[in-house]
């Protein structure tokens, strides 16, 4: 099908397609979801099982190793990690990416099944949940009020947080920094062993008459009557009046007889606060597939509703918003909209000033709105959203999508120049440029396309990206081979050429005169090129290699810091510190933040849901970028130095708010092997020589001994002797300490739960040992110290497995300038030359530091694609093996400007200046193209080739500048970083710019410097060919 041809023919036709193209593009681009990231899929799942008292080391030994054991020999399972903590085991486990994950956790679901009579019987049944970024909060909020602690609670719980949960899209709503109120049942211990009773027998007759028991059903033929006894507590004082024994036959013992009932609450494990004002926390999460920005702006409109409503009904208490992940996005969508914006008007005033027309500069332009609007059809039909990927692909496509329709418009506008009619112009000018556009689309279709199918992680980040670059140019190519030729065989005008007098018109005329002399001076410079091919070779071989230096000084990097005006400071305590201790020296770091200007919020949360009552985090929340003198990396730098004055007391770091809010920091390193006392002897002479390499900073391990435990031991002969089993000893044991909470109490339609404990007094087992009781198989109270002996000892804080090993992490931060690719490098270098690891001990690069590799090996298989399949199209376009190489010379050529622009203006080696190294492929090969291909259309039609090599080049210098121009003109909102958003992209807009002004001006040049060389050899080489095999060529 001649399309330029049926355009012209048929415009109203192509005008209809061209006009629901836009109408159909415009309604996809206001229906689909907006997010951060494509949504993507982890074959990631958690385990999670809390069993409240317990040590690391016991659940390692009875829950993490059974459950290891178990799910094991899952098919599919790359990697099995556990963490196990105070009162909570986690155990992770990452499958092969492809697996089913909605068939192995259903298949982990069973194994836990099959063993969960083997698990501890007072642990929490395990929660299984699988890994997604979008399973973040999008939306954290704060309660104060001045009501009491259980009451502000059920405030937040029973008020607040349904009117949250009935919002359309919203998922789950989380509530924690608060306490909820309980029923104790405080028993004295001295009244207890008075009358020979057990903790065990009070927890469960309590329990035993807290529920209402279904009996059943009766029928008669006209009805049915359901039966049911009513047995839950309507007051306290019916708990109290319990009763939990008999002495003798008759004399009942009551709860009240032996302690009392009273109203409380949970123990504390978390504190919130804003400001300095304690505050309940809320984490509001978004349903699976929902657009984040509309979730969380709904969520902030019923913030004042909510208030109101209080205050309406004279409630103490108030919502204020902390965080909004959707402020990111939007900063992002913001920007890379502006960028869009900005690079298509840079772009059309560079096509207006090489065309010196209106209606020139309009036909090229509408290339854009068409392919843009056009790709956001077929991203919509695809499933894909508007996230940072796709966005970025947009921007970057601005430059590209006006590429043909100006090589198609600028031909077209030559052939008007040579005084054709509009129509046999817009028929010419596009047929002589058809394989020159079609070669240069393939091309970048060529690079983008093999980047929608990497492996791993980040080829499911790169997927959108990749293909929405395809769509995209795919439509700037119908384009140009329809809309372009069609409206200029129809807007054409006789005056189209005339400049005017008036001062548009004398800058037009101008920058004419100017493409002149430099066409002449170009032309000057050919001939010399063309005299002497092999100097111009040697010095582009040599400027090449001599770039290549550059990147050994170019800092290399996973993710660039960003500038989104927040940051944690993470607080560790000494193992063993309780949460007030805690929480009394994390007041103390808060007041560095107080009357601070470029502060805007400091939320604090002490203690965490694994039980760590040693650890504390501050979100810090600054400013907007424009009222405060420092950038996020520079302010983290100024509060690094405020905080060494606490050196002593804790261990302080600052982290930056990751994108999934794992918490984790960019560096991590897996110590593994099976002694922890090994391990950690060498990873503490690991950090000790980490904390020296430049760049890193907080350099520590996730190993902390020395917290202090006290273990009953059990003398096996004479707990026998008197039938005392270990297993109810120690059940009995955790009922006075730790408490039973399996029992109801339901008030107002609220549950809370009845812990039933000693009082605080008597649960400390060190003071009390000598004169505790134990039951033993008869119910007789036996002294514990005839049975067993008391030790005093330190155990671990946490223990963690990989892979059924242990390992210690090591891990740091960056400081201003670190880059992660070149510590990595320098860990590598210092444990295999300086401090190899003990025998049975290995190592392993985690977190971004993993991922880094990752991306290497991706993107080098990505060029190596690209450059393969360009090859292979160039060689399918042109039906040579040869010709294809005169093309890709220009690819080392930008290479060489874009590390040099990175090393000049200090950016990084990282995820964005790759994706512009990538972009560089596709792009500059296609002045290469336009010169070749007019080159050979020249000497076909018997030009020599140097003469055809001069036309050919002054000929294509417009299209070949307008192109390289317009995507450079569309780079530089990237690349200046208009946003604190877009701080952290600004290496891809410098190595594509850099690239681009290298290629270019080197191309120029070079190209026809070689093309004698390889055409030579094109001619040797079938000469030969037609030898070796007989061959006659016409």
């Amino acid at each position: 099908m001649n399309l330029p041809s049926l355009s012209i023919r048929r415009p109203i036709f192509i005008s209809c397609i061209v006009i629901l193209m836009l109408i159909l593009g415009a309604f996809s681009l206001k229906r689909m979801p907006v997010d951060m990231f494509p949504d993507v899929t982890f074959p990631v799942l958690f385990v999670q099982v809390t069993y409240p008292g317990a040590s690391p080391l016991d659940l390692e030994k009875q829950v993490s190793k059974l459950i290891e054991d178990e799910v094991g020999s899952i098919s599919g399972l790359k990697t099995l990690t556990s963490n196990n903590l105070d009162g909570v085991a986690i155990v992770v486990l990452e499958f092969q990416l492809g697996t089913d994950i909605k068939e192995v956790e259903q298949e982990v679901r069973n194994r836990l099944g099959n063993i969960r009579r083997d698990l501890p019987a007072d642990i929490y049944e395990p929660v299984i949940r699988r890994f997604d970024p979008a399973d973040q909060p999008i939306v954290v909020l704060a309660v104060t009020s001045d009501l009491p602690e259980g009451q502000a609670f059920d405030l937040a719980n029973e008020i607040i947080k349904p009117q949250f949960e009935r919002l359309k899209d919203v998922g789950q709503v989380d509530i924690f920094g608060g306490r909820k109120q309980e029923i104790h049942v405080i028993v004295d211990k001295n009244k207890l062993q008075e009358r020979k009773i057990s903790m065990l027998q009070v927890s469960q007759r309590i329990l035993d008459t807290s529920k209402d028991t279904p009996i059943g059903k009766i029928e008669n033929p006209q009805s049915e009557t359901t039966l049911r006894t009513s047995g839950e507590f309507d007051a306290l004082k019916q708990i109290a009046e319990v009763n939990v024994n008999f002495i003798g036959s008759d004399r009942a013992v009551l709860v009240q007889d032996i302690g009392k009932v009273v109203r409380s609450l949970e123990d504390q494990k978390t504190i919130g606060r804003i400001k300095g004002r304690s505050a309940l926390l809320m984490n509001i999460y978004k349903q699976r597939g929902a657009n984040t920005v509309a979730v969380a702006e709904n969520v902030n409109k019923n913030i004042a509703k909510i208030n109101a409503l209080l205050k309406e009904r004279k409630i103490s208490g108030e919502v204020s918003l902390v965080r909004d992940t959707s402020r990111p996005i939007q900063l992002n969508v913001y920007d890379v909209k502006e960028s869009i914006i900005i690079g298509i008007i840079l772009c059309v005033i560079v096509v207006f000033f090489f065309l010196g027309s209106a209606r020139s500069t309009f036909i090229t332009a509408m290339a854009l709105p068409n392919s843009l609007l056009g790709g956001f059809v077929i991203m919509y039909a695809m499933g894909f959203t508007i996230n940072l990927m796709t966005l970025l692909a947009l921007s970057l496509a601005v430059g590209l999508l006006i590429d043909d329709a100006i090589v198609v418009r600028e031909n077209i506008f030559r052939h008007l120049e040579m005084g054709k009619k509009p129509k046999d112009a817009a028929l010419d000018g596009t047929k002589e440029v058809a394989m020159a556009v079609i070669a240069t689309t393939l091309v970048v279709i060529a690079v983008f396309g093999p980047i929608s199918f990497l492996q791993g992680i980040v080829g499911q980040f790169f997927k959108q990206f990749g293909l929405t670059v395809v769509f995209t140019m795919l439509i700037s190519l119908f384009d140009a081979f329809t809309v372009a030729p069609m409206l200029s065989a129809y807007m054409a005008h006789p005056n189209e050429h005339h400049k005017g007098t008036g001062l548009i018109g004398r800058m037009l005329a101008g920058f004419d005169r100017f493409q002149t002399r430099l066409e002449d001076i170009y032309e000057k410079g050919l001939k010399y090129t063309l005299a002497n091919p092999k100097k111009i070779l040697l010095a582009g071989t040599l400027i090449f290699f001599g770039s290549l230096v550059s990147i050994a000084f170019i800092p290399k990097t996973f993710l660039p810091s960003p500038d989104n005006g927040e940051f944690n400071v993470n607080i560790e305590m000494p193992v063993g510190s309780s949460l007030m201790a805690t929480s009394a020296f994390t007041e103390k770091v808060e007041k560095i933040f107080e009357n601070d200007a470029a502060v805007d919020m400091v939320l604090t949360v002490v203690g965490n849901t694994n039980n760590e009552s040693n650890k504390a985090m501050l979100f810090v929340r600054l400013v907007e970028r424009k009222k405060r003198s420092m950038s996020t990396t520079d302010y983290k730098e100024e509060v690094r130095k405020k905080l060494t004055q606490f050196n002593k007391e804790a261990i302080v770091s600052l982290g930056d708010i990751d994108a999934v809010n794992s918490g984790q920091k960019p560096l991590n390193v897996n110590i593994q092997g099976e002694n922890l006392e090994d391990l950690n002897a060498y990873a503490v002479k690991l950090v000790e020589r980490m904390k020296k390499i430049p760049g890193l900073v907080d350099v520590d391990t996730n190993f902390r001994s020395g917290k202090p435990e006290f273990h009953v031991v059990f003398d096996r002969a004479k707990s026998e002797a008197l039938g005392v089993s270990t297993v109810t000893a120690g059940a009995e044991l955790r009922n006075r300490t730790e408490g039973n909470e399996q029992a109801i109490f339901r008030e107002n339609g609220i549950d809370y739960k009845i812990r039933v404990r000693f009082e605080e007094v008597f649960r400390d087992l060190r003071t009390q040992f000598s004169t505790t009781l134990v039951p033993n198989s008869n119910f007789n109270m036996i002294p514990l110290s005839r049975i067993a002996k008391g030790e005093e000892t330190f155990g671990y804080s946490q223990i963690n497995r990989q892979n059924k090993g242990r390992y210690i992490q090591i891990s740091g931060n960056l400081a201003k300038g670190g880059a992660l690719g070149t510590i990595s490098a320098e860990i590598e270098k210092i444990i295999k030359t300086e401090l190899p690891p003990p025998p049975g001990v290995d190592y392993k690069f985690q977190g971004q530091a993993d991922d880094f590799k990752e991306l290497i090996e991706n993107m080098l298989l990505a060029i190596f694609l690209g450059v393969t399949f360009i090859y292979l199209v160039l060689a399918s376009l042109y039906e040579s093996f040869i010709t294809p190489f005169s093309i890709l010379l220009a690819l080392p050529l930008a290479m060489t400007g874009a590390f040099l622009a990175l090393l000049i203006f200090g950016k990084t080696i990282d995820i964005f200046s790759l994706i512009g190294i990538v972009l560089l492929l596709g792009v500059v090969a296609k002045n290469s193209i336009l010169l070749v291909d007019y080159t050979n259309q020249l000497i076909h039609e018997g030009l020599e080739r140097n003469t055809a090599l001069l036309k050919a080049c002054r000929t294509r210098l417009r299209p070949i500048l307008m192109t390289s121009l317009a995507l450079i003109a569309g780079m530089i909102p990237i690349a200046i970083g208009l946003n604190e958003a877009s701080a952290m992209r600004t290496s891809m807009g410098i190595a594509i710019i850099g690239g681009l002004v290298s290629s270019t001006l080197l191309t120029l040049l070079i190209v026809p410097a070689a093309f004698g060389f390889i055409e030579d050899f094109k001619m040797w080489f079938r000469h030969k060919l037609a030898k070796l095999t007989g061959y006659q060529g016409s």
